[in-house]
Formats: structure tokens, sequence, C-alpha cells
């Protein structure tokens, strides 16, 4: 008599033959090719995360620059006075305190203008902590402050920016009052040390720009 297991495979020898374990040796070569994968797919993803997020957060940083840099642009075009009567179109702010923290522009902003400077508008850029503001003094009409930025590294130097600056807030003018040489730094955020290592969570811009008032004059 047969016994049951032959029994069973008769009339079916290959199906019979087919019959094999998988050794503990090719399970773990499975095993870790698939863990390869994952992890060369989880690497990828968080490579490129890395990269949308710093070139979000680089973006940002240069447009809040770029928007300090044209409204500073705009009102140093519009600049206007004499050096020589004392009415100086660009100077250091404060001009009565010897600890500065910007610059500031002579605008007539009166509707029409007038030939006088005494009734002018005084708009000044400044810097507190990380937050560059705009402000005005004078006959301002319906100019309004307001802070432009606080994305730029704290301090301000009279200097014009290094090829390396540290500081956030450059301005240079020349002893006529008829240029200023603006330099800013910022990063995502201003407080932290842009390293190496944190460049992609934490990007630092500078820029700078050299304006000349259109207005003024030295006679």
């Amino acid at each position: 008599m047969k016994k049951p297991r032959e029994a069973f495979f008769q009339g079916y020898p290959d199906f019979k033959g087919s019959f094999r374990g998988v050794s503990l040796i090719e399970l773990m070569i499975c095993i870790v090719a698939i863990s390869i994968m994952i992890l060369s797919f989880y690497g990828l993803e968080t490579y490129s995360h890395k990269q949308l997020i710093g070139a979000d957060r680089r973006s940002k940083v240069q447009n809040s620059l770029a928007y300090c840099m044209e409204h500073m642009s705009k009102y140093v075009q519009q600049a206007s006075g004499n050096a020589s009567l004392g009415y100086p179109a660009i100077e250091l702010y404060p001009s009565a305190s010897s600890t500065k923290t910007g610059f500031q522009v002579r605008v007539d902003l009166n509707t029409p203008h007038t030939a006088s400077f005494d009734d002018d508008a005084l708009i000044y850029y400044t810097l507190s902590g990380n937050t560059l503001s705009v402000g005005c003094t004078g006959t301002c009409g319906s100019f309004t402050g307001e802070a432009l930025s606080s994305k730029v590294v704290a301090n301000f130097s009279n200097s014009v920016m290094p090829v390396d600056p540290t500081d956030g807030f450059y301005v240079e003018t020349d002893y006529l009052g008829t240029t200023v040489d603006i330099g800013l730094v910022g990063r995502y955020y201003p407080d932290q040390e842009s390293t190496m290592e944190t460049r992609q969570s934490n990007p630092q811009v500078a820029m700078r720009a050299k304006l000349i008032c259109n207005n003024s004059s030295i006679n």
C-alpha cells in the first residue's frame, strides 16, 4: 500500500519536485536589498526637501532685502539739498547724535514743491535690533513710516560693506551729501549664525548698492 504522501503526489512529478525551502542567507540578502532601496529613496527625498526649504527661505530673505533697497533708492533719487548752506541731501542718522543707526534723506514732499529747505521732510532709515524701519520728520504729508524688514543682522556700521560682512546695515555717505553706499546682510533667522551646517535652514544673503542723489547742490 502506498503511503499517503506518495499517493498525493502520484501523477504530479514536476509539482512534487518544485517544493523547496528559502534559505536564511537568501532571505537576508532580500531584506538587505530592500532596505538599501528604501534608505536610498528616503535619503533622496530628505535631500530634496532640504534643498526646497533652503531655496524658499533664501528667496524670502532676498525679497525682503530687495524691498528695502527699492524703498531707499526711490527716496534717495528724490532727495534735494545744499551742503554749503547746511542742508545736505543725505547724511547719517541721527544727525545730532554721535551714535548712528542709519541715514536720512531730505525730500520736498510739498505740493507744489517749494524753494525753501526748511519745510522739507527728513526720511530716515534706521536699524533697531533685526528690524530696519523707515520714518519721517518735518513736513511729511501722507508719508507714513513702516518696518521694512525683520531679517537684517543686528548692528549698524558706518562703513562700506566688506567682502565678508559681519554686521547687517552698512552706510557710508560722501562729505557733500550727494551719494550713499548701502550694504544689507540678512538671514532667515537673523539672530543665529549661518554656517556650513545651517546654510540650508538659515541662508544668509548680502546686497550692496551705491545710490546717487539727482537734485543736490554743492555750491
